[in-house]
């Protein structure tokens, strides 16, 4: 069986994002535009990576320091098959060869899949992805034979008057069989307007031996939309958005106004929930059923449970369980864990801590550093000081049952026990034993009369 590889082109400079940042890197809502490529090649069973890199190639490669793919450096950008060619070493006879343009963030696994399946039916010895749009772009043209099979692609520069009336163009996905490609590579020249070494010649090279290309016209051409420009690339964030939009829609929530609401790729929500305006659901975030979520959160990888109220408040890298109340204007930092029927109020900030179930810090609390549990009650203006004056950061502890009075500060690294209570005021710098009640506040002096005198 043959084995799937992919080859992703990411070596272009992208001269017309007029940006110091490489192309790939800049973001289609909260993802970067490789990722996206790279994602989709993953979901639909392509393990094995090669991605070509170039300019600024520093950038890219530690960009994908943490994925599993194989960067292969084009020292000098001399056409997209000279960009191929980088990748010789790993292509095998018997490999199938997957090559995309790593500046597609909409493709589709399904797509991918479906392509792939297009090329081992049809026992072609290679395929490329051809689309037909309302508005025909700067794309290479498919030229096909009078018997309707493809011929050949011109590159639009090099096309003329009848090839520019051609309204079905190559969208820079291709599949070919590792024998097939390694052959064609010794063909390939630079006779053409650009001087450069295209991938699109391959075909062309292929059939000439006698091999067959079939040509798979994709069913949703906005999948193939490339990025070139700061104006692509809000075409492609408007088309992504709408498209989650959609698809949470069709799964059951509500989106009060959906033009007003932004929602990740990789975000899951359930159904019955409601979507306020001014909402922005980033990353891998999951949200459960019945939920109201708004207006104006911001959510970025986190996961929500049923039945939460979400108001006007930011959630980053955490965890809510079921039946939570957070808000409004709450921020909880990354690596906040919190459980069941709890509620964590206004201008409450959390980092890093656990916050057992049933318990509540209704408003204007910083919890960091900490491990509160179950049934707490945590009083207006109570501050957990988890670092001391060499910068280390210690913990906290509140354990079952315990009450903390408004205005208190807790010194870590420190412990309160199970039903303990923590007076008003105090500043706590010494653990406190169970059913005890704790008080550090200097003695109150009154001079009556002072302001006659």
């Amino acid at each position: 069986m043959s084995k799937m590889k992919a080859i992703i082109l990411a070596g272009g400079k992208g001269t017309r994002m007029k940006s110091e940042l490489p192309k790939v890197l800049h973001k289609v809502y909260d993802k970067c535009i490789i990722d996206y490529v790279c994602d989709a090649c993953m979901e639909a069973g392509i393990k094995d990576q090669y991605v070509i890199v170039g300019h600024k190639s520093e950038l890219v490669i530690d960009h994908l320091k943490d994925r599993n793919v194989t960067c292969c450096l084009q020292k000098e950008q001399l056409g997209t098959g000279h960009a191929v060619m980088q990748a010789e070493q790993y292509i095998n006879d018997d490999d199938l060869i997957l090559i995309v343009n790593g500046d597609m963030p909409l493709i589709s696994p399904y797509t991918i899949k479906s392509f792939i399946s297009f090329l081992e039916l049809g026992n072609y010895d290679g395929a490329l992805v051809s689309a037909v749009f309302d508005k025909t772009p700067a794309y290479g043209r498919i030229i096909r034979d009078s018997y309707g099979n493809l011929a050949k692609i011109v590159e639009q520069k090099d096309c003329n008057e009848e090839e520019l009336a051609i309204e079905e163009v190559n969208i820079g996905l291709y599949c070919f069989k590792g024998k097939h490609l390694k052959e064609s590579f010794k063909k390939l020249d630079n006779n053409n307007a650009q001087k450069e070494y295209y991938i699109t010649d391959i075909p062309y090279h292929i059939i000439n031996v006698g091999g067959r290309v079939g040509v798979y016209m994709i069913q949703d051409p906005d999948e193939t939309q490339g990025i070139n420009s700061r104006s692509d690339l809000s075409i492609v964030t408007r088309t992504l958005l709408t498209n989650t939009r959609e698809k949470a829609m069709d799964n059951g929530v509500t989106l009060i106004d959906p033009s007003s609401t932004y929602i990740s790729l990789n975000a899951k929500i359930g159904k019955d929930t409601i979507i306020y305006p001014g909402t922005n659901i980033q990353g891998k975030t999951t949200i459960g059923e019945n939920c109201v979520i708004g207006p104006n959160c911001h959510i970025i990888s986190s996961t929500i449970g049923n039945n939460c109220i979400v108001e006007t408040s930011k959630v980053d890298l955490s965890s809510i369980s079921d039946n939570c109340k957070i808000g409004p204007f709450a921020h909880l930092r990354p690596n906040t864990k919190v459980d069941a029927n709890c509620k964590v109020g206004a201008f409450v900030e959390t980092k890093n801590s656990n916050i057992g179930e049933g318990t509540k810090v209704p408003h204007l609390t910083y919890v960091g550093d900490s491990d509160i549990g179950k049934n707490v009650e945590v009083a207006c203006g109570v501050i957990t000081a988890n670092m001391n004056i060499k910068w280390e950061k210690n913990r906290t502890t509140i354990k079952d049952g315990a009450f903390i009075g408004c205005n208190s500060t807790l010194l870590a690294p420190v412990t309160i026990e199970e039903n303990a209570i923590v007076a008003a005021g105090s500043v706590i710098n010494e653990n406190v034993p169970s059913d005890s009640l704790a008080i550090s506040r200097p003695k109150q002096t009154t001079k009556v009369g002072y302001l006659k005198k």
